[in-house]
C-alpha cells in the first residue's frame, strides 16, 4: 500500500484528489447507513427472537469519516485531504431520546427481564467532543467550511458554539441558534464577522428558531441578552446570504434586530425571512433598502398566528413609504417572493428596468394607496386591478416567457400568463343559485389562500377564468 501510495502522490494534487475522491466513493457503497435498533423487548419467561429495525439515517460528515478511514492512515497527504473532505460539512446535533439496558447474551434469547435503568447520555456530548477535538488538533478547524448546530439553544452552549467557531477560520456558511444573537458578546460577533481582519471568508448566516420548554424559559441562566447588534464592531458588511427561518416564543428575532443589522449589511445577495411573525414588512424594507444595490434573491413569507398569512399583517409604520418604488431600487433582483401590504401598477410599470426571472410570487392584502390618485381619481380598485393583471401580462411579454407572475390577493391566486384565478367559488356557486360559474375546474393550487395552516379544511379550490371571475365580481357573487 505504501508503494502505490509513493508513486501516486506524485501526481498533480487536483488528480490525486479525484482519485482518492473516487475510492471514497466505493467505500462509502460498503458502509452502513443506517442505524440499528430491537424490535422489542421480551415478555418475563418466555424466549421471544428479536428482529434488528433501522432506527435512522446516520448522518453525512460521519459517514464520510467512516468511509475515509482506512485512507487517513497511509500516510501525512492522505490524512491531511482526508480531513479537509471528510470535516468540510459538519451538522453538529443535540442527542435526544432514552435507551434502557437490555441483559443478554445474545440477540436471539434474553435472559432474565430487562433493566429498568436508563442509559443516560449527555445531551450536549457531541458540542464537547467537537470543541474537545478542536483544542487538541487547532488545524482541524480550518478545515470546516459548513457548519450547522441544531437544538442547541440555551446560554451555556452559546459559549461552547463561539468557542467551536474561533476555530473555523476558513467559514462559509454557518447554521446557528436564534439565541446566539442574544447569548453572544459583541466581541464573539465581532470575532465571527471579521472585525478588521482579511481572512474572514463568512459568506452566509443562518438563525433558526423554535419553540422552548417552559423549564428553559424560566431558567435564570437564560434570562440575559448581550445586545451585541448594539455595538459598531459587530458589522455585517461580509454577509451576503442572510436567512432567518422559524418561529419562537423566547426572545425573537424582530424588526429592531434587522433594522441594527442593516446598518452594515450592505453587501447582502440573498434574503430569506419565512415562518415568523416576529419580523414585519419594516424590518425586510430595512435590510433591502441596506443591501438594494446587490440583492438577487428576496423571500418573504410571514407566519401569523392562524398559520402561513399570504399578505404581510402589518403596514409599514412610515405612510410616505411606498414599498413598490423601494423594490424596483434592486436593480439585480431576479428571485422574489414576497409578502406585501398593499402593490399597484408601478411595481409592473416598467418592464426593461425590472430584471426578475422564473417565477414570481408577490402577496398582497390591497392596493396601494399612496400612488395614482392624483392620476385617476375615479378609477374603483377592482379596474385598477385589472390594469395590474395587464401590466404584469405585457411584463411577461417582454421577458418571452422566461418570467412567470403569481399574484396572491387575500383568498384568490392569479395567474395572469394564463388568465386564470384560483380559489374557493362555492360562495360564489350559492349566490348565483348555480348559474356562476359556466366553466370551472378544480385547481391544482392550494388551499393555503386565507391561512394556509396544514391540515385546515378550506374547502375545494377551484379554478376559473379572468373573464368568468370578473363577472361573478360584478354581480356580488365573490369579492377580494
Amino acid at each position: 500500500m505504501s508503494d502505490i501510495a509513493t508513486s501516486i502522490n506524485s501526481l498533480p494534487f487536483e488528480l490525486l484528489s479525484r482519485i482518492l475522491q473516487e475510492a471514497t466513493c466505493f467505500n462509502l457503497q460498503d458502509t452502513s447507513t443506517f442505524n440499528y435498533g430491537l424490535n422489542g423487548t421480551s415478555e418475563v419467561g418466555k424466549d421471544v427472537r428479536l428482529q434488528r429495525i433501522l432506527r435512522g439515517h446516520i448522518v453525512p460528515d460521519a459517514l464520510r469519516w467512516r468511509a475515509t478511514e482506512s485512507l487517513r492512515q497511509v500516510n501525512r497527504q492522505w490524512h491531511d485531504w482526508v480531513c479537509l473532505y471528510a470535516l468540510k460539512d459538519l451538522y453538529i446535533t443535540r442527542w435526544r431520546g432514552s435507551e434502557r439496558w437490555l441483559q443478554s447474551r445474545t440477540l436471539d434469547t434474553l435472559q432474565g427481564t430487562p433493566s429498568s435503568m436508563s442509559v443516560y447520555r449527555d445531551p450536549y456530548h457531541s458540542l464537547k467532543q467537537i470543541l474537545r477535538l478542536f483544542q487538541e488538533s487547532p488545524g482541524l478547524g480550518a478545515c470546516v467550511h459548513r457548519l450547522w448546530f441544531n437544538g442547541y439553544n440555551s446560554a451555556e452552549t452559546a459559549g461552547m458554539i463561539f468557542a467551536i467557531l474561533r476555530h473555523c477560520t476558513n467559514l462559509d456558511h454557518l447554521t446557528i441558534p436564534w439565541t446566539t444573537l442574544r447569548y453572544g458578546t459583541k466581541e464573539d460577533w465581532s470575532q465571527l464577522l471579521g472585525r478588521g481582519s482579511k481572512k474572514c471568508k463568512l459568506l452566509s448566516l443562518e438563525f433558526l428558531a423554535v419553540d422552548l420548554s417552559t423549564k428553559k424559559i424560566s431558567d435564570p441562566r437564560n434570562q440575559h441578552d448581550e445586545r451585541p447588534l448594539d455595538f459598531a464592531t459587530v458589522d455585517f458588511g461580509r454577509v451576503e446570504r442572510l436567512k432567518i427561518f422559524g418561529n419562537t416564543n423566547f426572545m425573537p428575532i424582530t424588526d429592531k434586530d434587522l433594522i441594527a443589522i442593516a446598518r452594515s449589511a450592505k453587501n447582502l445577495r440573498e434574503i430569506h425571512i419565512t415562518g415568523t411573525s416576529s419580523v414585519t414588512i419594516d424590518g425586510v424594507m430595512a435590510l433591502i433598502k441596506a443591501s438594494h444595490r446587490n440583492l438577487r434573491l428576496l423571500e418573504h413569507s410571514p407566519l401569523s398566528k392562524d398559520g402561513f398569512e399570504h399578505p404581510d399583517p402589518t403596514p409599514a409604520n412610515n405612510d410616505q413609504s411606498h414599498l413598490c418604488e423601494t423594490l424596483l431600487t434592486c436593480h439585480q433582483l431576479r428571485d422574489l417572493s414576497i409578502s406585501l401590504p398593499s402593490l399597484c401598477e408601478d411595481l409592473f410599470s416598467d418592464p426593461t428596468s425590472i430584471p426578475w426571472q422564473g417565477e414570481v410570487q408577490i402577496r398582497a392584502a390591497s392596493l396601494c394607496s399612496h400612488h395614482h390618485h392624483h392620476h385617476h381619481p375615479k378609477t374603483s380598485e377592482p379596474d385598477r386591478f385589472w390594469r395590474i393583471l395587464d401590466l404584469a401580462r405585457a411584463l411577461m411579454a417582454v421577458k418571452d416567457h422566461e418570467l412567470d407572475i403569481q399574484l396572491f390577493i387575500n383568498y384568490w391566486i392569479f395567474e395572469p400568463q394564463r388568465g386564470l384565478v384560483h380559489g374557493n367559488i362555492e360562495m360564489g356557486q350559492a349566490l348565483s343559485e348555480g348559474a356562476w360559474p359556466r366553466v370551472w375546474a378544480v385547481s391544482r393550487k392550494g388551499p393555503y389562500g386565507q391561512t394556509g395552516r396544514y391540515g385546515k379544511d378550506e374547502g375545494p379550490y377551484s379554478c376559473v377564468g379572468e373573464v368568468e371571475f370578473r363577472e361573478g365580481l360584478g354581480r356580488g357573487w365573490v369579492s377580494f
